[in-house]
């Protein structure tokens, strides 16, 4: 009696893991062929390192939103964590982005997508700090 129960238990649970993947698999394939796209793709989205300052890391983005539409901005840490989202609409969005050396990080994501999430593009910025030092020693 308990044989067959496991068995049937096991049954279902591969049963149920099969029609899960196939969910899953059937809706990453329709969203990779859809793209209509709030945001014109023909725009160009610009993420220029600025520079450091004052142990800072500053970026610029630019992006032409002629159409005037909702996008939203990400900004993710090298392990996939927000560090800064929001919605805007701007027609000319130009902002400044500000990070602190102290946050120990390697790389930033920057994602910009369509409001609905149709269409996005991503930035990654991978960069290293090294410090040097210059020590001089005179005798008098």
């Amino acid at each position: 009696m308990k044989k067959q129960s496991i068995n049937t238990i096991a049954k279902r649970f591969f049963l149920g893991n099969i029609l899960a993947a196939m969910f899953f698999l059937s809706a990453n394939a329709t969203t990779a062929t859809t793209k209509v796209s709030a945001i014109d793709p023909t725009k160009k989205i610009e993420v220029k390192y600025v520079g450091t300052e004052k142990e800072n890391l500053f970026f610029n983005v630019k992006f032409n939103n002629e159409s005037g539409k909702s996008f939203k901005v990400y900004v993710l840490d090298e392990v996939g964590e927000v560090i800064f989202s929001d919605k805007y609409t701007e027609k000319a969005f130009d902002k400044k982005f500000v990070f602190p050396t102290s946050m120990d990080i390697n790389k930033l994501t920057f994602l910009i997508q369509s409001d609905k999430g149709s269409y996005k593009e991503i930035f990654d910025v991978a960069f290293s700090t090294n410090t040097v030092s210059e020590v001089s020693v005179t005798k008098k």
